[in-house]
């Protein structure tokens, strides 16, 4: 299943949540994954994957190394991610911005989730 919204309009979470902060202004993961700040749908990921936000879920392996942060995720029996083994994700302290998620195969290179693959993994793994 692919993400069929405009790739210049910012994910649905985004849209929904709005800016409920003071500072600055949210640019979400799914317009500019290489420049992103509190993307809605990517914090409830890192939500998911936080060592202290939650009880940590059965097939998510957190990791912490010099204030850089990361996680796999099995999303093997998840429909509709395309056969993926696995999401990566990482992110430097606690801070609003997401350097990188991957979704990895056995058959083929790592590539950027779309919205609605990273939607189904938060689904997946929200208590």
């Amino acid at each position: 299943m692919t993400d069929e919204k405009n790739i210049d309009e910012p994910c649905s979470m985004c849209r929904e949540r709005g800016k409920d902060w003071e500072g600055d202004d949210p640019e979400c993961f799914f317009v500019n994954a290489g420049r992103n700040w509190n993307c809605a749908t990517i914090n409830a990921l890192r939500d998911i994957v936080y060592e202290g936000r939650q009880e940590m879920p059965d097939g998510v392996d957190y990791r912490y190394c010099e204030d850089q942060k990361y996680a796999t995720v099995c999303v093997a029996d998840i429909d509709g991610l395309d056969g993926a083994l696995a999401l990566w994700v990482t992110w430097y302290k606690c801070r609003g911005s997401t350097d990188g998620v991957w979704l990895l195969f056995s058959d083929q290179p790592p590539r950027v989730p779309t919205e609605d693959e990273v939607r189904r993994v938060v689904n997946h793994y929200k208590p």
